[in-house]
């Protein structure tokens, strides 16, 4: 079974790695997955009694085929570490997928959300922590106005509405390796004869009419396509990381804060992994200035929340094409913009918000990130080097990429081809039977909030232990 990103982008076959380190990679899977079908006995008769409920077993089909193996079922967390139903403590380094990057039970949030909780968890009304969270949002990206969603994809979705409106038009750019959430228009990709594929199943077929799609990185394609005078919106990740790690150049970011306004079009950044791997994102970190700016995810410590940022000119937009009660005179528009949402906006999110980003996700926590992102990158490296690979690892704060080539990738087809599935499942099952829990395929490891320096020295340790059996009996010739 295939994980979310690879059906939506199928590896290619990698010419810096020898065809036998593929099958020795296959070979520790078959011997990973039995000893952790041993190591997780309880999990295993817990999701075969609850497929009686639940396709698969799981409360989301996706939990079930994300990785090779099967699911564990976790019972608690604190910290960097995770206990699953057999016993088993793991050291966490996918942090779900940047859902939680705040760390289990973090302190702050878990107070801030009993203390709301005791209040009330929402009441379709504005409360005090939303100015708050505001101006923490502001310090941190530089935009003015703030609204709230449940989730980054609802973010992305009402940021795209927004954008329609405000230009009269509806065509979205996105860029090769994106991804923005489980939204119609924007889970299309380029196919080799230049239509459009979807990148799931289930789609409106029509919304790939709306879409188009060029490589990230290209100053010229963007400036082509921005030419016709139909698109809407841009809308990018600030730095790509749902198809390996692929940062922007300082030419493509030159483009994109020039020429899209210019173009009369809409410019959206999407921070929903970045924000927690440098402070102020990619937006700050590679002078991006967006129209919009949407994130989510770990904001809240893993309470839903999804938030956009804009400039004053696109609040106005929103405001004067807001949604209304029907007989509202002020209000001009007879129709007002879709977006919003009943649980949007709530105290609960808010509460937990304001804690995780005044208390957790500050400076001085983002630098202390960084230097254990460093001091990961450099270890790996050396593991790497020291069974003679041809491999660099990546970097970008705490975000950490195995990269099996030794050019850094400028678009999402590179950074694919970067990547070889078998190697990162045999990674990820034989870490998990050691007690780290590694990335999903198409990420690297990522540093939490709650990491230590012990935490990352454990991890390169047991990652030179996985190095050392993927190349044993492998010629060194061979892997050059």
């Amino acid at each position: 079974m295939e994980s979310k990103e690879m059906k939506m982008n199928p590896v290619t076959t990698n010419p810096h790695v020898d065809p036998a380190l593929v099958e020795r990679a296959r070979e520790i899977i078959g011997r990973e997955l039995e000893f952790f079908s041993e190591r997780t006995p309880r999990s295993a008769e817990w999701l075969a009694d609850a497929e009686q409920s639940m396709p698969g077993g799981v409360p989301m089909a996706w939990m079930r085929s994300l990785y090779r193996h099967a699911p564990v079922v976790a019972v608690r967390g604190r910290g960097a570490e995770f206990e699953d139903l057999d016993g088993n403590t793991y050291l966490d380094f996918n942090a779900c997928d940047l859902a939680m990057p705040a760390g289990f039970a973090p302190e702050p949030i878990v107070r801030a959300i009993q203390n709301q909780a005791l209040l009330g968890n929402h009441f379709l009304l504005p409360v005090p922590d939303s100015v708050e969270v505001c101006r923490l949002l502001r310090e941190r990206f530089g935009l003015p106005q703030w609204q709230f969603t449940l989730s980054a994809s609802g973010a992305n979705a009402d940021a795209l509405r927004i954008a329609r409106v405000a230009t009269g038009r509806s065509t979205i750019l996105i860029f090769d390796g994106k991804y923005h959430g489980h939204l119609d228009q924007t889970l299309w990709s380029r196919n080799e004869q230049g239509g459009m594929d979807a990148d799931l199943s289930g789609l409106d077929p029509a919304s790939a009419q709306g879409t188009d799609m060029i490589p990230y990185n290209d100053p010229q394609a963007l400036r082509d396509r921005l030419a016709r005078g139909d698109v809407a919106a841009v809308i990018m990740e600030s730095a790509l990381t749902n198809c390996g790690l692929v940062k922007p150049t300082p030419e493509f970011v030159e483009a994109l804060n020039t020429e899209v306004r210019a173009a009369g079009a809409v410019f959206i950044v999407d921070e929903t992994h970045v924000q927690f791997a440098v402070h102020g994102g990619g937006t700050s970190f590679f002078n991006i200035e967006p129209d919009i700016l949407t994130g989510g995810k770990g904001i809240a410590g893993g309470v839903p929340i999804g938030v956009y940022g804009m400039t004053d000119r696109i609040a106005a937009v929103l405001w004067d094409h807001r949604d209304h009660d029907p007989g509202l005179e002020e209000v001009n528009d007879a129709h007002g913009l879709a977006v919003g949402g009943t649980l949007y906006g709530n105290a609960l999110s808010l509460a937990a918000a304001r804690a995780g980003l005044s208390e957790i996700f500050t400076p001085e926590a983002g630098q202390r990130v960084d230097e254990l992102g460093k001091k990961l990158q450099h270890g790996l490296q050396e593991q790497v080097d020291r069974v003679g690979l041809p491999w660099k690892i990546d970097r970008l704060g705490g975000r950490i990429q195995w990269r099996l080539t030794p050019e850094e990738p400028s678009n999402g087809a590179e950074s694919f081809a970067s990547l070889v599935l078998a190697i990162a499942d045999a990674r990820k099952v034989f870490m998990i039977n050691r007690g780290v829990w590694d990335s999903i395929a198409t990420a690297g490891p990522s540093v939490s909030y709650a990491m230590d320096e012990s935490g990352v020295e454990r991890y390169i340790a047991l990652a030179g232990e996985f190095l050392s059996e993927l190349t044993r009996g492998v010629s060194g010739e061979g892997r050059e």
